[in-house]
């Protein structure tokens, strides 16, 4: 609750990833390739969506994020350019 809720404040961008049919090394190697430009955070789909409704007074744009939170799914937050 509290590391999606830091997440949110300190990053000012963030995608939603799939992650059906990826291994734990795989993902490993993601994290890692990614480290001191982005954080990812997988998680139990209930408290996320907890989360981003708690938020929505403060991003009310969080609303879209939370129609995507079903299946397998992550986040990825980085301040970084997207392109």
């Amino acid at each position: 609750f509290a590391k999606l809720t830091q997440l949110l404040e300190e990053y000012s961008k963030v995608f939603v990833v799939f992650a059906d049919n990826v291994g734990s090394s795989q993902m490993q190697r993601t994290r890692v390739s990614l480290r001191g430009d982005a954080e990812v955070l997988m998680g139990k789909n209930t408290m996320i969506r907890k989360v981003l409704k708690s938020q929505l007074t403060k991003n009310p744009d969080l609303e879209s994020l939370i129609e995507t939170v079903k299946g397998n799914v992550g986040f990825v937050f980085t301040n970084r350019d997207l392109k």
